[in-house]
């Protein structure tokens, strides 16, 4: 069998709900028997109809897992079926005549009434068989799927943190050094800034956990940075307990948003405006709030669906299976107010 596809389930899951059914059936053939003889003979009936039937299905429970390993499971109840008729009929004939080949020999009407019901029970059983194997496939299909969608969720990461926008880092050394001879220490305060989040995001490029501490450092370079190149037009405060730096968190949650705000929200306005980066700490849910008081959602034109958002959105929902989110809102007098909530773990699903 292929590495990686799973073995199709055999009965030996549900033994006991396979005994059970093959009893009701055993019963009814043992009894139909019976009533066409008159009932004169019902326990011979009886006996040898579930002589016939536990053998064969005895003989799934037993021996089924290790023909799948050796063989096609479309193959596999041949074999079985005729193995268990076969010791049925010979259990059957020891009760009835004494004579373990009594069906064999003397009786073929019963060996060939076995014969019918062993086709019939080749019949359930064989498309029992194709169902199991099939929705086995569909289970590894399934998983590969996951696999596939993680992986490439996991990629997009790490292209997403060692991505900086050229635009971005030439703007950023064109302004460090006009500031070299006018303001020496805001060049070198920026250029640490700079150091900072290059250095951080190449780090992350080799990590899938991070610490909100680390977030709020590279956020805070970043906002340093812009602030920067924006003056007076950006001001930025952070609000947060630091006892929560260690808990774990994925990386690039938060800088996407404070870059978002920037880009779409206070740039291009003429009077800039003010981001606040707040964190709250509940029993069950970590909440990072990033507000800003730029031009808002609708004066902007968008819902959301931005790159950097929906990157952070997907990664959400693939890491935490659904259980964390990213909502967007109005602020008031005017802005937006993205908002991430994660549940409270140890460590964050691996990416």
């Amino acid at each position: 069998m292929a590495e990686g596809v799973r073995q199709p389930r055999s009965m030996v899951e549900q033994p006991w709900k396979l005994l059970a059914y093959t009893g009701v059936f055993c019963l009814a053939i043992g009894l139909f028997f019976g009533w066409r003889n008159g009932f004169q003979h019902l326990t011979a009936n009886l006996v040898v109809s579930f002589a016939i039937g536990l053998s064969i299905s005895l003989s799934f429970i037993l021996f089924s897992a290790a023909s799948h390993k050796v063989m096609s499971p479309y193959i596999v109840p041949i074999p079985l079926t005729a193995f268990g008729l076969g010791v049925g009929l010979l259990i059957g004939g020891t009760y009835v005549s004494g004579n373990p080949l009594f069906f064999f020999t003397q009786n073929n009407g019963t060996l060939l009434t076995g014969i019918f019901f062993g086709i019939v029970g080749f019949a359930i059983f064989g498309t029992r068989a194709r169902l199991l194997s099939i929705n086995a496939a569909l289970v590894d299909a399934e998983a590969q799927r996951e696999r596939q969608e993680k992986l490439l969720m996991q990629t997009e990461l790490r292209l997403l943190q060692a991505q900086i926008e050229p635009h971005f880092l030439f703007n950023t050394l064109s302004n460090i050094a006009g500031l070299i001879h006018r303001d020496p220490d805001a060049a070198e305060h920026t250029l640490l800034n700079l150091t900072t989040l290059l250095r951080a995001t190449l780090n992350r490029t080799r990590e899938a956990v991070t610490t909100l501490a680390e977030e709020i450092a590279i956020a805070r370079a970043y906002l340093e940075i812009q602030k920067t190149r924006m003056q007076s037009r950006l001001r930025y405060d952070i609000i947060w307990d630091e006892s929560l730096g260690p808990l774990p968190l994925p990386p690039l949650l938060v800088q996407p948003l404070v870059e978002n705000a920037i880009k779409h929200g206070l740039e291009p306005t003429e009077e800039g405006g003010e981001v606040v980066i707040e964190v709250d700490a509940h029993a069950d849910a970590l909440v990072i709030s990033v507000k800003d008081t730029g031009q808002g959602i609708h004066e902007q034109g968008s819902t959301g669906s931005g790159t950097g958002l929906t990157n952070v959105r997907e990664r959400l929902r693939t890491l935490y299976d659904g259980s964390a989110r990213l909502d967007l809102a109005e602020n008031s007098p005017q802005g937006m107010i993205a908002t991430i909530t994660l549940p409270r773990s140890p460590e964050p699903p691996p990416p």
